[in-house]
């Protein structure tokens, strides 16, 4: 018998956007899953690539608030995130410089630290046959250093031991220590460490280590150059010998700390008001005589030169009081940029308002301290000076070369991922610009 054909038509499936009930529940679980996995794969990928402490926005565009309303206190990433390299070295990277006048025919002629574009703070050294070599990963030291911290370094040589001091501040803000010797050459956390100072917290602010006494720890003064490239004839008369340190605690104080031979822990010794955290600070005090000097940036952007006698057998006066910080009147370097590097080698370098780094001859002379107009002079290339990124750290030394002469170097950033170095010799003449081999890795 032939089959009956019903004239209504065959019930269909229930379906939802396209796909059976039956089947909905199993397509929304692998769904699930996918999105998950994405979303694990992606978020993995976004952490591997992230650069060292950004900040947390995804916005290329986002400025911290304060840098916002007071660029000029600020420097690369915090002025826009789209700011941080992805390669070389850190945009604001602290740029800190150790010579080593006693083995330089040994090892090395001087070592540059800086911040990577990682966040990591590294090593690179000039060989005396004039090549730099290091930077890499085997040259890390510093794993835990805040964005565009501030770099300083200390090193001397005494009873035959080389010692290597490292100050920056870390992701907390706090001032840390790192010290190495050729005793040991590992680098371990120094005393400094364990007292927590805390420093203004600001994208960018000062921070400077300074050798107390005679020229690294050598009696003999003649290794360090005078301005005309001679011999230093005048011998130390420094009797102690340690390091000095200042640090901002707020956005107009500087706090200094010292730390002498033979001491289990660093001792506050002044309080500097007045003064603008976001600025460096500069010293000199490895000279003859027993007259130690500062250089700080007040709140009207005029870099000031303090000085202070400590030869306590001798009497104050009005005009030349003793074991006190005084201020050098009688000059000042006015309209420097609001957070410039101070550095000194032979000259005093200073970031001016328009970007340019101006070298400036001093005469150091306590209360009669002054400078030589004529002899100031603007750091730059063949085609006239060339200009830092606003802000920049900087590190200068001279270096005695193998012709028997004095160079001068000074280092800064020009472009935000590059380690700029110029080179002029003492007396005179042409600058010449180079850059840093750093390696991406």
């Amino acid at each position: 018998m032939p089959r009956r054909i019903s004239e209504l038509e065959q019930e269909r499936p229930l379906k939802f956007c396209g796909i059976q009930r039956k089947y909905l529940m199993g397509v929304i679980i692998l769904v699930f899953v996918v999105l998950i996995a994405l979303g694990l794969g992606l978020g993995l990928g976004l952490g591997l690539n992230k650069n060292h402490n950004e900040p947390p926005s995804t916005n290329l565009g986002y400025v911290y608030p304060y840098c916002a309303e007071n660029p000029d206190d600020c420097i690369g990433g915090a002025l826009g995130s789209s700011y941080y390299t992805r390669n070389g070295t850190f945009n604001g990277t602290g740029i800190a410089l150790a010579t080593e006048f006693w083995n330089h025919q040994e090892r090395k002629i001087m070592t540059v630290y800086f911040q990577h574009w990682t966040g990591e703070i590294r090593s690179i050294q000039l060989t005396p046959k004039g090549e730099w070599i290091g930077g890499g990963k085997t040259e890390v030291i510093v794993t835990d250093a805040k964005n565009a911290t501030p770099i300083s370094t200390v090193s001397y040589a005494v009873n035959n031991t080389a010692m290597w001091h490292i100050f920056y501040l870390d992701e907390d803000n706090r001032v840390r220590q790192k010290q190495n010797s050729n005793d040991t050459n590992i680098w371990q956390d120094g005393p400094l460490n364990e007292l927590n100072l805390t420093a203004h917290s600001a994208p960018n602010v000062g921070l400077q280590a300074c050798w107390y006494g005679n020229y690294y720890g050598d009696s003999d003064a003649t290794k360090f150059p005078t301005r005309d490239g001679d011999n230093n004839t005048i011998p130390f008369n420094a009797s102690t010998h340690g390091m000095h340190l200042w640090y901002p605690d707020s956005v107009n104080t500087f706090r200094q700390y010292g730390w002498y031979e033979g001491q289990e822990q660093w001792a506050d010794q002044h309080n500097w008001k007045g003064m603008d955290a976001h600025a460096g600070v500069g010293c000199f005090s490895w000279g003859p005589g027993s007259t130690t000097y500062a250089m700080m940036v007040n709140e009207q952007n005029t870099a000031e030169i303090w000085w202070k006698d400590t030869n306590v057998n001798m009497s104050s006066t009005d005009t030349h009081p003793v074991n006190t910080w005084e201020n050098a009147t009688r000059y000042a370097i006015p309209n420097v940029h609001p957070s410039t590097s101070l550095g000194y080698t032979e000259y005093l370098y200073a970031q001016m308002a328009d970007g340019t780094i101006m070298g400036h001859d001093i005469v150091w002379a306590a209360e009669n301290t002054t400078s030589i107009q004529e002899n100031g002079f603007s750091v730059g290339g063949a085609q006239g000076p060339v200009k830092g990124i606003k802000g920049t750290h900087m590190s200068v030394t001279a270096v005695a070369d193998q012709s028997g002469g004095t160079s001068l170097y000074v280092f800064y950033q020009t472009r935000g991922d590059d380690l700029s170095v110029f080179t002029r010799d003492i007396k005179g003449g042409q600058w010449t610009q180079g850059e840093l081999p750093i390696s991406d890795a």
